[in-house]
């Protein structure tokens, strides 16, 4: 919520108690707590999470604090970040990085990139992926997994060209 405070100036409280109201609406009427003592489950929490990440994304909120997020949900982070082409790790406008190898000399405009991991990247973090290694861009970063799977439907709107059989 930091990012979206620094962004709107709302308040964190307001911030707060608006994605609580969003959660309720979206799962018609169940109330959230992250309180200790809460019998909200872990799924609830991931809900909750996904619409402050949704938010992020489609207000296109600047994420400095972003990939701190990332162990909480991992996946659908890198997701929208691929979905939006934001980079996971400052935000800026990002490449689509092939976290398995594509090789050189290969037409990326006849793979199928439903078949690789993938992730979003500015052109610096990009660079210094593939500086680094896997490893340590991993390490540095407190990522626990790099890289998603998506879909052909998903690669196709964000203009990424391959050959994608079956329509996945």
């Amino acid at each position: 919520l930091s990012d979206i405070h620094r962004w709107s100036g709302e308040p964190a409280e307001w911030l707060k108690e608006y994605f609580y109201l969003q959660y309720t609406i979206k799962t018609a009427g169940k109330e959230i707590s992250l309180a200790n003592d809460t019998v909200s489950t872990v799924s609830d929490a991931t809900e909750l999470i996904n619409l402050v990440i949704d938010f992020i994304f489609d207000y296109q909120v600047p994420i400095n604090d972003g990939y701190p997020l990332l162990p909480r949900d991992e996946a659908y982070f890198q997701f929208k970040c691929i979905q939006k082409r934001r980079c996971l790790i400052c935000g800026r406008a990002a490449d689509i990085n092939h976290i398995d190898e594509v090789g050189m000399g290969r037409n990326r405009n006849k793979l199928d990139h439903t078949q690789a991991r993938l992730s979003a990247l500015c052109r610096v973090h990009h660079t210094e992926f593939h500086q680094i290694g896997y490893q340590m861009f991993c390490k540095k970063y407190r990522l626990t997994n790099l890289g998603v799977k998506v879909n052909a439907e998903t690669l196709k709107r964000i203009g990424m060209k391959g050959n994608y059989r079956g329509g996945n």
